[in-house]
């Protein structure tokens, strides 16, 4: 039997095997899918109806008990409709549970669930009957009391089938998993009969192929012993594969010895290609370097010529500037004469080789031609050849070879490729004799200039010092670049990790600003209400509680402001915005605001602005005013007595400026309070530190106003400066740089200082005019100015869009409280459609992050509708970063009011777009 009908019998059997093996396993696979299918199809998608019924029953006692805890005595068709919606899930789930096959336990208690379902349902009818009469405290009674044992029922009746379907489906997952248990045993055990059986079959065809092998791998293991190219043949040859084998190989013993004929062949062409480059590549590295065309001749013909076993040799080169080519080098030439030895293009032989650009062979030449002489004699050689040199095409240069014996095929073949190089090489070196030949006409141009200018040298040699030095430095540097390059690459991964690290930072302000505002915005805008009384049913004492928590609601917001900007400092997006800044008004800003906190605390305040200032400077008014504010507030804060006195005044101090000619406006904050020790005075301006950082300390805060103060500062192009004695108080100064304001020819001093007096004068006006002003307790207001609010607000109608319940509440209370008709919308989406029913809205109070449809998407899509591109709406926000404003505008809002509202701001603004 051959080799062929062994492995079809051997692996025959071996993939009946597989075949029987991979049906039993498809076989067992089908009936767990088939198990699976059931599993999936029957038991759980009847628990899934029993939690949708569970669902629907909860989501419409939810819905019923929210339309009767609501102000109204009604129900509007939304909620009906919605209510209705849930009702009908409840009953298609009843009916799909109905629909599948089931014992007769579940059929009772699907039967009892759709019984206690329909009186539910006639439950729920009368309330709505009942609230549509008007009859609110009827529709609570039908809810709490008379559907109570209906509510039990269907809680206990469908918690009751959800336990037994969950009790089927565990059952059917368990025999699922014994089947799989079974399943996996006997195929195991298949798998092992089967291995047996093919290592069997495979052992037997092994055998009785290895015998035949074993001789033909005896014969071909000789070879590599052999030491001649002659390889041993296979004489045995059986009438199966394995004779085929060893006729293959007596085949491939015959190419082999054939092309080892070859390949020696080969190796004889590579040894002469080998001699021609080797020869190339010396010749070449000879000349290189060479600036001088005189040595580069002599050298190229002196090695040119033992190469191709020539015995005289000479080297012509083309005149400059002239059609006539030069004799400068030559071997064993005894008559150079290089100054008389010339000739033309078209002159002779050489002047044919050049005409012609072609070398020139002359195999006989006769016996006077020219004589080669040694020691004990001469001759003459009896070969000629003249090859020409070009660049581009032009023969620049050309050489003649003597021998006594033939040229061969690897002079021509050196030759060929030298002549097509070389010229490239030549017109180099013939080019760089140029530029010296120039470089040296310069050369005694610029001795000429140095000796004129003495002073010129110096500095040249200074310089040609300097570049030594800026060369041993760039081979330093050279060392550095891979550490350097490495250290770019991890600064780069670092960078990015930084990038993304600041990434999540601002996304978590920016969220956490979010969240703390909401919860702030309704504490803030209720408590003020509270404070406000205007009913007059609060006692003095619960005004103070709630004055007491508005005023810390303002200090939370002030912490959140404080960590907003300290996070927008460090990762460098603090927009800062340079104008003319009046000093009539910084004075007028630090006077009100802080004389009210003076008289408070009985402490003396002084104002001291130097006669040298300018009438008005270049900086950021609104960073300005948040550090004096700062240093201000801490002032009053530490001390106890005494007073506090804040200064403005022109410096050039050399221990600070480099620049000393540049003046600096020097704003200086001191007071007479606790003072600062000189060992605490180095990090009272880190961010979170205090001079008394202790559990004990008698005066708190974050430790954010500095450390914010010294960060804006810098980013004004100033600096902080601190001075104190513990005990004796401290001196803060403010360091700005001071711009120089160009005045208009047309005016005169005079005339510029009444124009800055007369604008100090309208803001103070408007700042008189403002229904808001700062006493001792915090800001109240005016009442007469208040019910002239109240009138201009009273009957105007408002549309609140906000998902939080709680801002809802509140802004809803603020509102109505001035008589203003409110209604409200959990989002964009319910907001646009109470806009197509209602179209008698005067204005909307728009939140931006809210599910659904976010308030961005919702402006655009009322300025698309029909009769509201006009409409007034105010954007409320609580993620109150950089670009929010811009953001809204540009989405289509009339206005921007971050979260915590400031409900006197807020008002003001309704006031403003609703009489605009």
């Amino acid at each position: 039997m051959n080799f062929k009908r062994k492995l079809y019998l051997g692996f025959g059997s071996v993939l009946i095997i597989l075949i029987i093996t991979a049906a039993f396993g498809l076989y067992n696979i089908q009936e767990q899918n088939k198990n699976m299918k059931t599993i999936v199809n029957e038991h759980y998608e009847r628990v899934r109806q029993v939690n949708i019924f569970q669902f629907e029953i909860n989501n419409t006692a939810r819905m019923i008990r929210d339309v009767i805890l609501k102000k109204e005595n009604t129900i509007t068709r939304e909620e009906e409709a919605s209510i209705a919606v849930s009702r009908k899930n409840t009953a298609d789930a009843i009916e799909k549970l109905k629909e599948f096959e089931s014992n007769d336990n579940v059929k009772l208690l699907v039967t009892d669930l759709d019984l206690l379902n329909k009186s539910y349902e006639e439950g729920y009818h009368n309330i709505v009957k009942l609230l549509k009469e008007g009859n609110k405290e009827g529709a609570i009674k039908v809810l709490i009391e008379d559907n109570r044992e209906v509510r039990a029922g269907l809680t206990s009746t469908s918690a009751k089938l959800l336990d037994f379907e969950e009790n089927a489906m565990n059952n059917a997952v368990a025999m699922s998993r014994k089947m799989y248990q079974t399943t996996l045993t006997s195929f195991l055990y298949l798998i092992s009969i089967s291995i047996i059986i093919v290592v069997l079959i495979s052992f037997w065809v092994v055998r009785s192929i290895i015998s035949r092998i074993n001789h033909v791998n005896s014969v071909i293991s000789n070879v590599a012993e052999l030491e001649t190219n002659k390889l041993p043949r296979i004489d045995h040859i059986t009438n199966d594969e394995i004779g085929e084998i060893a006729l293959a190989y007596n085949g491939m013993a015959a190419s082999l010895e054939n092309h080892m004929d070859q390949e020696n062949d080969l190796k004889e062409k590579m040894k002469i290609e080998n001699w021609v480059k080797s020869n190339f590549i010396d010749l070449t590295t000879m000349y290189q370097g060479i600036q001088d065309v005189q040595t580069f001749a002599r050298l190229f013909i002196s090695k040119i010529t033992p190469i191709t076993g020539a015995t005289y040799g000479v080297f012509y080169v083309k005149a400059e500037n002239e059609d006539k080519y030069l004799k400068i080098a030559a071997y064993a030439d005894s008559s150079l004469e290089t100054s008389s030895k010339t000739f033309y293009a078209g002159e002779g032989l050489i002047g044919q080789a050049v005409l012609e650009n072609k070398p020139i062979l002359i195999d006989s030449l006769p016996e006077d031609y020219v004589k080669i002489r040694s020691g004990i004699g001469q001759s003459s050689p009896k070969y000629l050849l003249i090859t020409p040199i070009a660049y581009e095409g032009k023969v620049i240069a050309v050489f003649e070879l003597g021998s006594f014996t033939p040229f061969d095929e690897n002079h021509y073949r050196f030759l060929d490729i030298t002549q097509k190089t070389v010229g490239v090489s030549l017109h180099s070196i013939i080019g760089h004799m140029k530029i010296e030949k120039l470089l040296a006409e310069s050369q005694t141009l610029t001795e000429e200039l140095q000796s004129q200018s003495e002073e010129l040298q110096q500095q040249q040699e200074e310089l040609r010092m300097i570049n030594e030095q800026l060369e041993e430095q760039y081979k330093s540097s050279e060392e550095k670049t891979k550490e350097l390059e490495k250290i770019q690459i991890d600064l780069e991964e670092k960078n990015r990790h930084v990038e993304l690290s600041s990434k999540y930072k601002s996304e978590f302000l920016a969220n956490m600003s979010h969240e703390l505002r909401t919860p702030l915005n309704s504490m803030l805008i209720l408590s003020q209400l509270l404070a406000d009384n205007s009913d007059g049913n609060l006692t003095e004492k619960q005004v103070e509680y709630a004055s007491t928590i508005h005023s810390s609601g303002k200090d939370l917001l002030d912490l959140i402001n404080d960590i907003l900007d300290l996070s927008k400092i460090e990762s460098g997006k603090m927009a800062i915005l340079p104008e003319e800044v009046l000093f009539s008004d910084i004075q007028y800003f630090v006077e009100h605001q802080f004389t009210p906190i003076a008289t408070q605390r009985k402490l003396g305040f002084e104002i001291v602005i130097d006669e040298n200032l300018p009438y008005v400077f270049i900086t950021d008014n609104q960073r300005l005013k948040q550090i004096l504010k700062n240093l201000l507030s801490n002032a009053f804060k530490f001390t106890q007595q005494g007073k506090v006195v804040i200064e403005f005044k022109l410096c050039k101090n050399q221990d600070y400026f480099k620049e000393a000619h540049k003046p600096m406006v020097a704003i200086s904050v001191t007071d007479t309070g606790i003072g600062i020790s000189r060992e605490k005075q180095n990090f009272i301006f880190e961010a979170f530190n205090q001079a008394d950082g202790t559990t004990s300390r008698k005066f708190g805060g974050t430790g954010l106003g500095l450390s914010i103060s010294k960060e804006l500062a810098q980013l004004l192009g100033g600096f902080i400066d601190v001075e104190s004695i513990l005990g004796k108080g401290s001196t803060f100064t403010l360091y700005l740089p001071e711009y120089d304001i160009q005045l208009n020819n047309e005016y005169t001093r005079e005339e510029v200082a009444a124009t800055v007096i007369e604008e100090a004068q309208i803001i103070e006006e408007k700042l008189e005019n403002n229904t808001q002003v700062s006493l001792i307790e915090g800001k109240t207001k005016h009442s007469g100015e208040l019910k002239n609010i109240k009138e201009m607000l009273a009957g105007k109608k408002v549309l609140l869009v906000d998902d939080d319940m709680r801002n809802i509440f509140s802004l809803t209370t603020a509102l109505e409280t001035n008589k203003m008709i409110v209604e409200f919308a959990e989002n964009g989406q319910e907001a646009i459609e109470i806009l197509k029913k209602q179209s008698d809205i005067d204005l909307v109070l728009m939140d931006i992050m809210m599910p659904v449809m976010n308030g961005y998407e919702a402006i655009q899509e009322i300025r698309k509708m029909e009769g509201f591109l006009e409409l007034p709406i105010i954007a409320l926000t609580a993620k109150a970063m950089k670009n929010d404003r811009e953001k809204c505008l540009d989405a289509g809002a009339s206005d921007y009011i971050s979260k915590p509202v400031n409900l006197d701001q807020l008002l003001s603004l309704i006031r403003v777009w609703l009489y605009r």
